[in-house]
């Protein structure tokens, strides 16, 4: 039996069914919050008495899960990101002061971002979560990059820079922040900062 669920889960109500149906092993395959999950359905499990196994098998496309390296899903979410690089560096490239912008992946980790802009080759700023950045420091390298190649192409994960973002910080059903479109905002604010930039916002997520 396959499912999915993206949090709000009874674990009481999935260790009852687990009993009925006379399952042993369930094997539950996530990332931070499958793995919280599985562990609250071993102790349920655990506490009740019922005979039943239940393995985490540790999966995130954003790659940010402790003590694995490389989780599956990985490697397709960055060749899939490259594409749409690629296509912003076209985009940049045909305009004058032109600015290919790409919102990716990556709510609290860059991996996606950092590994697609460094694979694809033609990033020249990328943006993550794990390093903080200013807007006028960002617009002066952005100038900087303008002046010397005329078209310049910028990687943002969609959880970078949210400190600079006005709004809620309300979260989902699993508890995650609910993030603000940090992409839509950069390109308002480069606009806005960097004299007659002609920026395309392409998101892919």
């Amino acid at each position: 039996m396959l499912g999915t669920s993206r949090g709000g889960a009874d674990v009481g109500e999935i260790v009852r069914r687990l009993a009925l149906w006379g399952v042993n092993t369930l094997f539950v395959v996530g990332g931070n919050g499958g793995n919280a999950a599985a562990h609250a359905i071993h102790t349920e499990c655990d506490r009740s008495g019922l005979a039943c196994s239940v393995v985490g098998v540790p999966k995130s496309i954003d790659n940010d899960i402790l003590l694995i390296d490389r989780c599956f899903g990985f490697d397709t979410a960055v060749e899939e990101a490259q594409r749409a690089l690629l296509a912003a560096k076209v985009e940049a490239s045909s305009a004058d002061r032109g600015v290919g912008l790409v919102r990716l992946m990556g709510r609290q980790s860059g991996f996606i971002a950092m590994q697609a802009s460094m694979a694809s080759g033609v990033v020249d700023l990328c943006l993550i979560p794990e390093v903080p950045f200013t807007l006028p420091k960002l617009a002066a390298a952005l100038d900087a990059v303008l002046a010397r190649k005329g078209h310049a192409v910028v990687c943002v994960a969609e959880g970078a820079g949210q400190d600079l973002v006005d709004g809620h910080h309300a979260a989902d059903a699993s508890g995650n922040p609910i993030l603000a479109d940090i992409g839509a905002f950069l390109k308002g604010e480069l606009k806005a900062r960097c004299k007659g930039v002609d920026i395309k916002y392409i998101d892919p997520t």
